[in-house]
């Protein structure tokens, strides 16, 4: 009983210790739990009469880039962004930016588009058909070839070019009118907002400390998929998933203040500092992230992650909370901690013309993302 009284003592009087950790310390343990996201992406377009096209984006203008029906076109003209994302689980599960994990294009500037894009569709399709309808006419031409006279004077005709020549204009004949019916359903039938915009990712991490060379050694090595996404406009979230589902056994799991085990088993931290319990003005706060994305991570010994820091200039209403933590493209999706590596806030954006003013998703709005 002497034994578990004194036991019981210690206890209580780490749990009253200041357990608040170095910048070192920190970046030390939590360094290992984030990760670089390469997605590349592009736009599937599915009209209502079934037709599949494919677009890489919108211009500054808001009109259509690489508009094709051709999906290997699309697939290598593909874009590319990238992010940071970190572990919260055992099972291979990240937690990043919406914007990282499912690229979307704004819905004001494609609304808009779609009046412009009616036009680019109507002439894409006349264009191929036009094509289509020059490689009829040149096959048509080569059956000229196809006859001549043989020594003795008899007209010859060689069936198995003509036959040839016969089936690849059936299929021209066949893929012009495809085209031709679509053309004609612009016009018509083909509602904007009936128009379905997908996009299409395929993404992949790279961890701390390893060499990168090519897009390989992310979605070759280290696949992933995205689990989910917030549905709120505001909560700029999304959960990916390694499809091992296996946190590589070194990763640190990030957990939010006074909760979590790091394996997603949540449970109230009894004995943490009161210092702990709510962020306050000018708390010193750390971001880890891959700012600038490979440009500053790229070593002769590796990809590193950064560490920067900065203070809180402005309480979380529930839906961000202002720091000043300088940020580059890239570091979105970053885990923002306090001074104990509990996990406060997941970095999504700037102040419109510095890179000194922050905003981040705070635990309010993950705890209730994370719930669903």
């Amino acid at each position: 009983m002497k034994k578990l009284l004194l036991l019981l003592a210690a206890v209580l009087t780490l749990a009253g210790c200041d357990n608040k950790k170095s910048a070192d310390e920190l970046f030390k343990e939590t360094a290992s739990g984030v990760v670089v996201v390469l997605n590349e992406f592009y736009y599937e377009l599915k009209l209502p009469n079934g037709n599949t096209l494919y677009f890489t984006g919108l211009d500054e203008e808001g009109d259509i880039n690489g508009l094709t029906a051709d999906l290997e076109e699309v697939k290598k003209n593909r874009n590319m962004i990238t992010g940071t994302a970190f572990f919260v689980d055992k099972d291979g599960t990240l937690m990043t930016n919406r914007h990282v994990a499912q690229p979307d294009i704004d819905a004001v500037t494609a609304r808009r588009s779609m009046i412009k894009f009616m036009k680019v569709l109507k002439e894409y399709l006349s264009e191929a058909m036009s094509t289509l309808s020059d490689q009829f006419d040149a096959l048509e031409a080569q059956k000229s070839s196809c006859s001549y006279f043989d020594y003795y004077g008899f007209l010859r005709v060689d069936q198995e070019k003509l036959s040839a020549i016969n089936s690849q204009q059936m299929e021209l004949s066949r893929q012009y009118e495809e085209l031709r019916q679509s053309r004609d359903g612009v016009d018509e039938n083909i509602d904007p907002e009936g128009i379905k915009i997908t996009t299409v990712c395929e993404l992949g991490v790279a961890y701390n400390n390893t060499y990168v060379t090519n897009e390989d050694d992310f979605i070759g090595k280290n696949p992933c998929v995205v689990v989910r996404v917030s549905d709120k406009e505001n909560v700029d979230l999304a959960l990916l998933q390694l499809k091992n589902k296996k946190t590589p056994e070194d990763a640190h799991i990030f957990a939010l203040r006074g909760e979590g085990d790091g394996g997603g088993n949540f449970f109230t931290n009894l004995f943490a500092s009161d210092d702990a319990k709510g962020l306050k003005i000018d708390q010193q706060l750390y971001m880890i992230g891959y700012n600038a994305g490979l440009i500053l991570a790229n070593t002769k010994q590796g990809i590193k992650v950064q560490m920067t820091s900065g203070k809180v200039t402005q309480l979380p209403d529930g839906q961000r909370l202002l720091y000043s933590i300088p940020t580059l493209q890239g570091s979105s999706g970053s885990p923002v901690i306090d001074e104990y590596g509990n996990l406060v806030a997941v970095n999504f954006a700037k102040l419109s013309g510095t890179d000194n003013f922050n905003f981040g998703i705070p635990e309010e709005s993950i705890k209730e993302f994370m719930k669903k």
